[in-house]
C-alpha cells in the first residue's frame, strides 16, 4: 500500500458532520449526504454548505472502513454501509417532516438501495455508480481473496489533498467486492424505489461512465429527471462547475416540498 501524509485538517474534516440550517428550517427538512468508494466526509462538505445555506439540516456521513486507514477497507461488509445510512434515519425520522439522501459514486449507489429499503422524500446521485466492466468484475472477485490494494495515480492524490479532501491512496480490492455484491442486490431491487429521482452525471466524467446515469434511469420506475452536465470532474462537489449541479439539487427539493 502507497504511504501518504495526509494533513492534521483533513483529518478532522473527514468525519461525519452535522449542520444545522442557518435559515429557519420552516420545512422542518434534512438531507443526508453519502461520498465515495475509498473517500471521506470531506466529499460531501461542499454541497452540505450550499444546501445548509437555503435552508436544510445536513448530515454528512463518513462510511464504515472510510477516513481512517486503507487497511480498514479489508474488514467491512457491504451491509456495514447500508446501517451507516439507516441508522442516521432512525435516529433522525421522528424530528423530521421531510428526509432526503443524496450521494456521489459510491455513495450514489449506497443511496438507491437505501431507498429500496426505507421512506426517503426524494433522493439525488451524482455521478453514481452502477456497474462495473465486465473486464474489471472477474479481476475484482480474484483479488479480494488476497486482499490486493491497488494504488491511485500520484497526481491524482495529489488532487485530492489540494482541493481539501481525504481520500486513500489505495483501493481495497476485499472492498471493492463488497460492492459488486451489493449492485447484485441493488439491480433486483431497484425497480421498487417509488420516490421522486435527479439524476445528475457529467459527461466528462472519466471514473464512472456516463452511461451508469442512463442505466439508472432507465431501471427506476418512480418519477425520474436526469441531468447530464457538459463538464465536470468525477468528484463534481469540489469541482469549479459544481455551482450547476448545486442548484439542480435545491430546486429539486424545494419542489417536492411545494408539490406536497
Amino acid at each position: 500500500m502507497q504511504e501518504t501524509i495526509i494533513p492534521d485538517k483533513l483529518k478532522e474534516l473527514a468525519k461525519p458532520y452535522f449542520f444545522k440550517a442557518e435559515k429557519m428550517n420552516e420545512t422542518n427538512t434534512l438531507v443526508i449526504l453519502v461520498h465515495g468508494f475509498g473517500a471521506s466526509a470531506t466529499e460531501t462538505r461542499p454541497l452540505g454548505k450550499y444546501l445548509c445555506k437555503n435552508g436544510y439540516d445536513i448530515y454528512g456521513i463518513l462510511l464504515t472502513g472510510h477516513g481512517t486507514d486503507p487497511k480498514d477497507m479489508d474488514s467491512i461488509s457491504w451491509m456495514d454501509w447500508y446501517e451507516n445510512i439507516a441508522n442516521i434515519y432512525d435516529e433522525c425520522a421522528k424530528n423530521y417532516k421531510n428526509i432526503y439522501i443524496g450521494g456521489i459514486s459510491l455513495g450514489g449507489a449506497l443511496t438507491l438501495y437505501a431507498c429500496t429499503k426505507l421512506k426517503f422524500t426524494g433522493f439525488f446521485t451524482i455521478n453514481s455508480l452502477y456497474r462495473f466492466s465486465r473486464k474489471l468484475t472477474p479481476l475484482i472477485w480474484l483479488l479480494h481473496f488476497f486482499k490486493i490494494h491497488r494504488p491511485r495515480n500520484i497526481d491524482r492524490i495529489k488532487w485530492y489533498v489540494e482541493n481539501d479532501l481525504f481520500a486513500y491512496p489505495d483501493d481495497s480490492t476485499y472492498a471493492a467486492y463488497q460492492i459488486l455484491k451489493m449492485l447484485n442486490v441493488l439491480h433486483r431491487r431497484v425497480n421498487q424505489i417509488d420516490i421522486p429521482a435527479l439524476i445528475i452525471h457529467s459527461k466528462e466524467d472519466k471514473t464512472i461512465t456516463p452511461k451508469s446515469a442512463e442505466w439508472i434511469y432507465e431501471d427506476l420506475k418512480s418519477e425520474k429527471e436526469l441531468v447530464q452536465l457538459q463538464s465536470g470532474d468525477h468528484i463534481l462537489t469540489v469541482d469549479e462547475n459544481r455551482e450547476e449541479a448545486f442548484k439542480k439539487i435545491e430546486q429539486f427539493i424545494k419542489k417536492l416540498i411545494i408539490s406536497k
